[in-house]
């Protein structure tokens, strides 16, 4: 069950329980809880990603909207300018 807390180990696994809290059983503490742990940790391109191409019923939630902005930030940051 779910109390608010988690174990901040890896993104993958923080990002297991938010598929199983949003797919599932629709907790939306838990979901905005592993998008702030998400955005907390050190995103790279293939975290960043693996965000924006989670399931549309994830995408939709509101909880989850800052993480997918920090992502598209990170990316049009990161490849700003592609001649290099």
């Amino acid at each position: 069950m779910y109390s608010n807390t988690l174990s901040r180990s890896t993104s993958a696994a923080v990002l297991d329980v938010l598929m199983m809290a949003a797919d599932k059983f629709e907790v939306v503490s838990c979901i905005r809880y592993c998008s702030r742990m998400l955005r907390l940790m050190p995103m790279t391109c293939e975290s960043a990603v693996l965000y924006l191409d989670l399931p549309s019923s994830i995408l939709k939630s509101d909880a989850i909207q800052p993480l997918i902005e920090t992502a598209r930030l990170f990316l049009a940051i990161h490849y700003r300018d592609i001649t290099k």
